[in-house]
Protein backbone atom coordinates (compact mmCIF):
# COMPACT_ATOMS: atom_id res chain seq x y z
CA UNK A 1 0.00 0.00 0.00
CA UNK A 2 1.49 3.52 -0.72
CA UNK A 3 2.06 6.15 1.98
CA UNK A 4 -0.91 8.58 1.66
CA UNK A 5 -0.15 12.55 1.96
CA UNK A 6 -2.67 15.11 2.21
CA UNK A 7 -1.80 18.57 1.73
CA UNK A 8 -4.51 21.75 3.46
CA UNK A 9 -4.62 24.13 0.95
CA UNK A 10 -5.26 27.48 2.52
CA UNK A 11 -6.10 30.86 0.76
CA UNK A 12 -2.82 33.23 -0.45
CA UNK A 13 -3.61 35.91 -2.49
CA UNK A 14 -0.36 35.48 -4.00
CA UNK A 15 -0.81 31.89 -5.17
CA UNK A 16 2.66 30.55 -4.28
CA UNK A 17 0.98 27.51 -2.09
CA UNK A 18 -1.15 26.84 -5.10
CA UNK A 19 1.93 26.43 -7.26
CA UNK A 20 4.15 24.68 -4.70
CA UNK A 21 1.58 22.32 -3.73
CA UNK A 22 0.92 21.39 -6.92
CA UNK A 23 4.92 20.94 -7.95
CA UNK A 24 5.42 18.64 -4.62
CA UNK A 25 1.89 16.65 -5.46
CA UNK A 26 3.64 15.80 -8.88
CA UNK A 27 7.01 15.19 -7.31
CA UNK A 28 5.67 12.84 -4.44
CA UNK A 29 3.31 10.64 -6.73
CA UNK A 30 6.33 10.13 -8.65
CA UNK A 31 7.95 8.66 -5.76
CA UNK A 32 5.13 6.27 -4.99
CA UNK A 33 3.14 8.39 -2.50
CA UNK A 34 -0.78 8.29 -2.98
CA UNK A 35 -1.21 12.25 -2.87
CA UNK A 36 -4.81 14.29 -2.05
CA UNK A 37 -5.48 17.97 -1.59
CA UNK A 38 -8.14 18.97 1.02
CA UNK A 39 -9.35 22.36 0.77
CA UNK A 40 -10.79 23.57 3.77
CA UNK A 41 -13.20 26.50 4.95
CA UNK A 42 -15.83 27.68 7.49
CA UNK A 43 -18.67 26.47 5.80
CA UNK A 44 -16.87 22.13 5.25
CA UNK A 45 -14.38 21.71 7.96
CA UNK A 46 -16.13 18.88 9.46
CA UNK A 47 -16.43 17.62 5.81
CA UNK A 48 -12.97 17.72 5.59
CA UNK A 49 -11.91 16.35 8.69
CA UNK A 50 -14.40 13.09 7.62
CA UNK A 51 -12.49 13.10 4.56
CA UNK A 52 -9.12 12.92 5.77
CA UNK A 53 -10.51 10.48 9.02
CA UNK A 54 -11.59 8.17 6.23
CA UNK A 55 -8.63 8.47 3.89
CA UNK A 56 -6.08 7.81 7.14
CA UNK A 57 -3.18 9.30 5.49
CA UNK A 58 0.46 9.00 7.19
CA UNK A 59 1.11 12.44 6.78
CA UNK A 60 -0.75 16.01 6.38
CA UNK A 61 1.16 18.83 4.93
CA UNK A 62 0.70 22.57 5.27
CA UNK A 63 1.93 26.55 4.78
CA UNK A 64 2.94 28.44 7.67
CA UNK A 65 0.83 26.40 10.22
CA UNK A 66 -2.37 27.73 8.25
CA UNK A 67 -3.89 24.31 7.47
CA UNK A 68 -3.40 23.24 11.31
CA UNK A 69 -6.62 21.75 12.45
CA UNK A 70 -8.04 21.34 15.65
CA UNK A 71 -10.74 18.79 17.25
CA UNK A 72 -12.17 17.89 20.61
CA UNK A 73 -11.75 15.08 21.97
CA UNK A 74 -11.91 13.90 25.87
CA UNK A 75 -13.26 17.68 26.36
CA UNK A 76 -9.79 19.17 24.85
CA UNK A 77 -8.94 20.80 21.69
CA UNK A 78 -6.14 18.73 19.88
CA UNK A 79 -4.20 18.70 16.81
CA UNK A 80 -6.03 16.46 14.66
CA UNK A 81 -2.83 14.59 14.25
CA UNK A 82 -2.05 13.88 17.56
CA UNK A 83 -6.04 12.13 17.05
CA UNK A 84 -5.34 10.66 14.69
CA UNK A 85 -1.86 9.29 15.60
CA UNK A 86 -0.07 10.62 12.05
CA UNK A 87 2.53 13.51 11.68
CA UNK A 88 1.50 16.63 10.58
CA UNK A 89 4.45 18.54 8.27
CA UNK A 90 4.70 22.56 8.00
CA UNK A 91 6.65 24.06 5.63
CA UNK A 92 7.59 28.11 6.82
CA UNK A 93 8.03 30.40 3.76
CA UNK A 94 8.92 33.27 6.25
CA UNK A 95 9.69 33.64 10.08
CA UNK A 96 7.92 31.20 12.07
CA UNK A 97 7.80 33.90 14.30
CA UNK A 98 5.30 35.92 12.55
CA UNK A 99 2.65 33.01 13.20
CA UNK A 100 3.84 32.82 16.77
CA UNK A 101 0.43 32.41 17.88
CA UNK A 102 -0.73 29.50 15.32
CA UNK A 103 2.93 28.45 16.71
CA UNK A 104 2.40 28.62 20.17
CA UNK A 105 -0.95 26.69 20.20
CA UNK A 106 0.91 23.59 18.71
CA UNK A 107 3.74 24.10 20.82
CA UNK A 108 3.08 20.96 22.88
CA UNK A 109 2.77 18.42 19.78
CA UNK A 110 5.08 16.14 19.21
CA UNK A 111 3.47 14.89 15.94
CA UNK A 112 4.28 18.00 13.86
CA UNK A 113 8.09 17.94 11.55
CA UNK A 114 8.33 22.01 11.14
CA UNK A 115 10.35 23.04 7.61
CA UNK A 116 12.16 26.38 7.00
CA UNK A 117 13.43 28.06 4.51
CA UNK A 118 16.24 29.77 6.56
CA UNK A 119 18.91 28.41 8.93
CA UNK A 120 18.55 30.55 11.50
CA UNK A 121 14.45 29.87 11.88
CA UNK A 122 15.14 26.00 11.93
CA UNK A 123 17.92 26.95 15.27
CA UNK A 124 15.48 28.70 16.64
CA UNK A 125 12.66 26.10 16.82
CA UNK A 126 15.28 23.22 17.32
CA UNK A 127 16.41 25.44 20.45
CA UNK A 128 12.73 25.14 21.86
CA UNK A 129 12.46 21.46 21.07
CA UNK A 130 11.02 21.22 17.60
CA UNK A 131 11.94 18.93 15.11
CA UNK A 132 12.97 20.74 11.97
CA UNK A 133 14.89 20.64 9.01
CA UNK A 134 15.79 22.81 6.41
CA UNK A 135 14.02 23.00 2.57
CA UNK A 136 14.80 25.79 0.02
CA UNK A 137 12.19 26.94 -1.92
CA UNK A 138 11.99 26.18 -5.35
CA UNK A 139 10.36 27.40 -8.28
CA UNK A 140 7.41 25.37 -10.62
CA UNK A 141 8.63 25.67 -14.27
CA UNK A 142 5.51 25.44 -15.31
CA UNK A 143 4.73 28.71 -13.99
CA UNK A 144 7.31 30.69 -16.31
CA UNK A 145 6.94 32.17 -20.06
CA UNK A 146 9.67 31.29 -22.50
CA UNK A 147 12.71 32.90 -21.89
CA UNK A 148 12.40 34.76 -25.31
CA UNK A 149 10.09 37.27 -24.38
CA UNK A 150 10.21 40.93 -25.55
CA UNK A 151 11.81 43.09 -22.26
CA UNK A 152 8.95 46.13 -22.52
CA UNK A 153 10.35 47.32 -19.03
CA UNK A 154 13.96 48.48 -17.50
CA UNK A 155 13.75 47.99 -14.04
CA UNK A 156 11.05 46.44 -11.81
CA UNK A 157 11.27 46.38 -7.97
CA UNK A 158 9.30 44.13 -5.68
CA UNK A 159 7.35 45.22 -2.73
CA UNK A 160 5.28 46.22 -0.83
CA UNK A 161 6.81 49.55 0.09
CA UNK A 162 5.96 51.84 2.93
CA UNK A 163 7.96 55.50 4.16
CA UNK A 164 9.24 54.08 7.30
CA UNK A 165 8.21 58.21 8.48
CA UNK A 166 4.33 56.66 7.89
CA UNK A 167 5.34 53.58 10.03
CA UNK A 168 6.82 55.88 13.13
CA UNK A 169 4.15 58.01 12.96
CA UNK A 170 1.45 55.10 13.37
CA UNK A 171 3.89 53.75 16.30
CA UNK A 172 3.80 56.98 18.21
CA UNK A 173 0.19 56.50 18.55
CA UNK A 174 0.16 53.33 20.45
CA UNK A 175 3.53 52.70 21.52
CA UNK A 176 5.17 54.47 25.00
CA UNK A 177 7.91 56.65 24.26
CA UNK A 178 10.33 53.79 25.69
CA UNK A 179 8.80 51.08 23.69
CA UNK A 180 8.97 53.54 20.62
CA UNK A 181 12.32 54.42 21.26
CA UNK A 182 13.34 51.23 20.94
CA UNK A 183 11.77 49.86 18.37
CA UNK A 184 13.06 52.37 16.09
CA UNK A 185 17.07 52.11 17.51
CA UNK A 186 16.51 48.01 17.11
CA UNK A 187 14.80 49.12 13.41
CA UNK A 188 17.82 50.82 12.55
CA UNK A 189 20.24 47.83 13.77
CA UNK A 190 18.29 45.59 11.27
CA UNK A 191 18.80 47.94 8.66
CA UNK A 192 22.49 48.44 9.06
CA UNK A 193 22.90 44.67 9.72
CA UNK A 194 21.13 43.14 6.99
CA UNK A 195 22.54 39.60 7.93
CA UNK A 196 21.21 39.79 11.59
CA UNK A 197 18.67 37.80 13.04
CA UNK A 198 15.70 40.30 14.62
CA UNK A 199 15.99 37.80 17.70
CA UNK A 200 20.01 38.20 18.02
CA UNK A 201 20.10 41.60 17.48
CA UNK A 202 17.14 42.35 20.19
CA UNK A 203 19.17 40.80 23.00
CA UNK A 204 22.06 42.56 21.83
CA UNK A 205 20.70 46.19 22.10
CA UNK A 206 18.68 45.43 25.21
CA UNK A 207 21.88 44.72 27.07
CA UNK A 208 23.00 48.50 26.19
CA UNK A 209 20.07 49.77 27.87
CA UNK A 210 19.57 50.38 31.91
CA UNK A 211 18.61 47.65 34.40
CA UNK A 212 15.41 49.20 34.90
CA UNK A 213 14.67 49.01 31.28
CA UNK A 214 15.90 45.28 30.41
CA UNK A 215 13.89 44.20 33.52
CA UNK A 216 10.28 45.89 31.75
CA UNK A 217 11.48 44.19 28.49
CA UNK A 218 11.59 40.43 30.05
CA UNK A 219 8.43 41.12 32.21
CA UNK A 220 6.64 42.49 28.44
CA UNK A 221 8.36 39.53 26.75
CA UNK A 222 7.47 36.85 29.59
CA UNK A 223 3.65 38.03 30.29
CA UNK A 224 2.98 39.13 27.24
CA UNK A 225 4.53 36.48 24.74
CA UNK A 226 2.37 36.64 21.83
CA UNK A 227 2.88 40.61 21.88
CA UNK A 228 6.27 40.81 22.39
CA UNK A 229 6.78 38.75 19.18
CA UNK A 230 4.54 41.07 17.03
CA UNK A 231 6.21 43.43 18.14
CA UNK A 232 9.67 41.98 16.84
CA UNK A 233 7.51 41.68 14.00
CA UNK A 234 6.53 45.31 13.18
CA UNK A 235 9.78 46.29 13.98
CA UNK A 236 11.10 43.72 11.65
CA UNK A 237 9.20 45.07 8.84
CA UNK A 238 9.67 48.59 9.99
CA UNK A 239 13.67 47.25 8.43
CA UNK A 240 12.59 45.81 5.74
CA UNK A 241 10.52 49.32 4.48
CA UNK A 242 13.23 51.70 5.42
CA UNK A 243 15.36 49.45 3.39
CA UNK A 244 13.63 49.34 0.40
CA UNK A 245 11.90 52.83 0.85
CA UNK A 246 15.58 53.95 0.61
CA UNK A 247 16.51 52.02 -2.30
CA UNK A 248 13.31 53.29 -4.48
CA UNK A 249 14.28 57.08 -3.20
CA UNK A 250 17.90 56.97 -4.47
CA UNK A 251 17.49 56.13 -7.54
CA UNK A 252 17.82 59.12 -10.02
CA UNK A 253 18.21 58.46 -13.57
CA UNK A 254 15.70 55.57 -14.19
CA UNK A 255 12.39 54.66 -13.97
CA UNK A 256 11.42 52.03 -11.52
CA UNK A 257 8.26 49.74 -11.43
CA UNK A 258 7.20 48.71 -8.40
CA UNK A 259 5.16 45.40 -7.98
CA UNK A 260 2.33 45.63 -5.12
CA UNK A 261 1.13 48.96 -2.93
CA UNK A 262 3.47 51.74 -1.44
CA UNK A 263 2.39 54.19 1.40
CA UNK A 264 3.89 57.30 0.73
CA UNK A 265 5.01 59.91 -1.57
CA UNK A 266 7.30 58.34 -4.48
CA UNK A 267 9.39 60.41 -6.86
CA UNK A 268 8.11 60.97 -10.20
CA UNK A 269 10.21 58.28 -11.79
CA UNK A 270 8.76 55.75 -9.40
CA UNK A 271 5.51 53.76 -11.18
CA UNK A 272 3.76 51.68 -9.24
CA UNK A 273 1.58 49.22 -10.23
CA UNK A 274 -0.52 48.39 -6.84
CA UNK A 275 -2.45 45.20 -7.96
CA UNK A 276 0.27 43.27 -9.16
CA UNK A 277 0.78 40.95 -6.32
CA UNK A 278 0.11 37.28 -7.33
CA UNK A 279 2.97 35.26 -8.21
CA UNK A 280 1.50 34.44 -11.57
CA UNK A 281 1.33 38.46 -12.85
CA UNK A 282 4.87 39.14 -11.16
CA UNK A 283 6.57 36.49 -13.16
CA UNK A 284 5.16 37.86 -16.22
CA UNK A 285 5.92 41.49 -15.61
CA UNK A 286 9.47 40.13 -14.59
CA UNK A 287 9.97 38.34 -17.43
CA UNK A 288 9.34 41.40 -19.40
CA UNK A 289 11.88 43.64 -17.39
CA UNK A 290 15.87 43.72 -18.05
CA UNK A 291 16.31 44.29 -14.72
CA UNK A 292 14.54 42.80 -10.87
CA UNK A 293 15.88 44.93 -8.01
CA UNK A 294 14.93 43.01 -5.11
CA UNK A 295 14.99 43.74 -0.72
CA UNK A 296 15.38 40.55 1.09
CA UNK A 297 12.36 41.22 4.00
CA UNK A 298 15.09 41.09 6.87
CA UNK A 299 13.19 38.03 8.65
CA UNK A 300 14.82 35.65 6.02
CA UNK A 301 18.66 35.84 7.57
CA UNK A 302 19.76 33.81 4.16
CA UNK A 303 17.44 35.30 1.99
CA UNK A 304 16.10 32.17 0.36
CA UNK A 305 13.14 33.94 -0.05
CA UNK A 306 10.77 32.36 -3.10
CA UNK A 307 10.75 35.36 -5.03
CA UNK A 308 14.12 35.61 -5.18
CA UNK A 309 14.57 32.06 -7.71
CA UNK A 310 11.33 33.20 -8.98
CA UNK A 311 12.89 36.21 -10.13
CA UNK A 312 16.11 34.80 -11.67
CA UNK A 313 14.46 31.92 -13.20
CA UNK A 314 11.74 34.96 -15.19
CA UNK A 315 15.03 35.12 -17.27
CA UNK A 316 15.39 38.89 -15.93
CA UNK A 317 19.04 39.79 -14.30
CA UNK A 318 18.39 40.16 -10.56
CA UNK A 319 19.86 42.13 -8.28
CA UNK A 320 19.59 41.40 -4.83
CA UNK A 321 21.03 41.96 -1.19
CA UNK A 322 24.58 40.05 -0.60
CA UNK A 323 24.18 37.32 1.78
CA UNK A 324 26.78 34.52 2.76
CA UNK A 325 24.43 31.71 3.28
CA UNK A 326 22.73 32.07 -0.46
CA UNK A 327 25.96 31.92 -2.27
CA UNK A 328 25.93 27.91 -2.44
CA UNK A 329 22.45 28.20 -4.29
CA UNK A 330 23.17 31.01 -6.72
CA UNK A 331 26.41 32.62 -7.75
CA UNK A 332 27.02 36.29 -7.81
CA UNK A 333 28.08 37.63 -11.32
CA UNK A 334 27.10 34.43 -12.93
CA UNK A 335 23.40 33.65 -11.61
CA UNK A 336 22.56 37.28 -10.43
CA UNK A 337 24.25 40.40 -8.95
CA UNK A 338 24.60 41.42 -5.69
CA UNK A 339 24.38 44.93 -3.67
CA UNK A 340 24.99 46.28 -0.29
CA UNK A 341 21.35 47.74 0.49
CA UNK A 342 22.62 51.16 2.33
CA UNK A 343 25.21 51.50 -0.75
CA UNK A 344 22.68 53.70 -2.82
CA UNK A 345 25.63 54.43 -5.36
CA UNK A 346 26.70 51.23 -5.90
CA UNK A 347 22.93 50.63 -6.35
CA UNK A 348 22.64 52.87 -9.04
CA UNK A 349 26.00 52.35 -10.42
CA UNK A 350 25.50 48.17 -11.56
CA UNK A 351 22.24 49.51 -12.92
CA UNK A 352 23.79 51.80 -14.70
CA UNK A 353 26.09 49.46 -16.04
CA UNK A 354 24.22 46.55 -17.03
CA UNK A 355 21.44 48.46 -18.75
CA UNK A 356 23.51 51.31 -20.66
CA UNK A 357 27.28 49.58 -20.60
CA UNK A 358 27.26 46.17 -20.57
CA UNK A 359 23.78 44.68 -22.38
CA UNK A 360 25.12 41.87 -23.41
CA UNK A 361 26.70 40.88 -19.72
CA UNK A 362 23.15 41.59 -18.08
CA UNK A 363 21.49 38.82 -21.15
CA UNK A 364 24.43 36.37 -20.67
CA UNK A 365 23.68 36.72 -16.87
CA UNK A 366 19.99 36.40 -16.95
CA UNK A 367 20.52 32.82 -18.83
CA UNK A 368 22.70 31.39 -17.17
CA UNK A 369 20.75 32.37 -13.63
CA UNK A 370 17.49 30.72 -15.09
CA UNK A 371 19.61 27.60 -16.35
CA UNK A 372 20.77 27.02 -13.00
CA UNK A 373 17.14 27.72 -11.18
CA UNK A 374 15.59 25.35 -14.41
CA UNK A 375 18.17 22.75 -13.29
CA UNK A 376 19.05 22.58 -9.67
CA UNK A 377 16.06 24.72 -7.74
CA UNK A 378 12.67 23.93 -9.01
CA UNK A 379 9.75 22.62 -6.71
CA UNK A 380 9.92 18.99 -8.50
CA UNK A 381 13.48 18.62 -6.84
CA UNK A 382 12.36 19.74 -3.49
CA UNK A 383 9.47 17.44 -3.80
CA UNK A 384 12.20 14.53 -4.31
CA UNK A 385 14.49 15.69 -1.09
CA UNK A 386 10.70 16.17 0.77
CA UNK A 387 10.09 12.32 -0.28
CA UNK A 388 13.70 11.11 0.91
CA UNK A 389 13.08 12.86 4.36
CA UNK A 390 9.26 10.89 4.51
CA UNK A 391 10.46 8.14 3.22
CA UNK A 392 13.45 8.24 6.43
CA UNK A 393 10.94 8.68 8.87
CA UNK A 394 8.71 5.61 7.67
CA UNK A 395 11.27 3.47 7.85
CA UNK A 396 12.28 4.64 11.35
CA UNK A 397 9.22 3.77 12.30
CA UNK A 398 8.73 0.51 10.78
CA UNK A 399 12.15 -0.24 12.68
CA UNK A 400 11.14 0.86 15.93
CA UNK A 401 7.69 -1.11 15.43
CA UNK A 402 9.69 -4.40 14.59
CA UNK A 403 11.68 -3.95 17.96
CA UNK A 404 8.94 -3.92 19.63
CA UNK A 405 7.15 -7.47 18.19
CA UNK A 406 10.41 -8.93 19.01
CA UNK A 407 10.44 -7.96 22.46
CA UNK A 408 7.01 -8.89 23.09
CA UNK A 409 7.70 -12.29 21.60
CA UNK A 410 10.45 -13.08 23.34
CA UNK A 411 9.90 -15.62 26.17
CA UNK A 412 9.19 -14.35 29.44
CA UNK A 413 12.78 -15.64 31.84
CA UNK A 414 12.28 -19.37 33.69
CA UNK A 415 11.58 -18.74 37.25
CA UNK A 416 14.70 -19.70 39.89
CA UNK A 417 13.98 -22.42 42.46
Amino acid sequence: MKPRIVFVKTPDPRGVVDTLIKGLSKSLSARNFEVKVVEPTQNNIQEVVNEIIEYKPLFTFDFNLDGLIFAEKDGEQKILADILGNIHVTWFLDDPMIHFTKLKSALQSNQLLYLTIDIEHGQWLGSIGKNVAFLAPGINPTDFPPPNVEKEFEIAFIGPVADPDNIEHAWKERFDDNLFGFAVELGRMLYRNPDMPVRFASGYLLSQYNQDFQQAMIKFQQEREEEFMQYLTEITLYAMHMRRWNIIDSIEDFEINVLGPVDGETKDNVVVYPKIIANEDIISFLSKTKISLLSHPPFIPTGLAYSVFASVGSNSLTMVEERLSSKSFLVDGRDLVTYHPIDSVEIEGKIAYYLEDAPSEREAIAKQGRDTVFRNHTILQRGEFLANMLNDIIKRASQEEEKKEQVSEEPPPEKLN
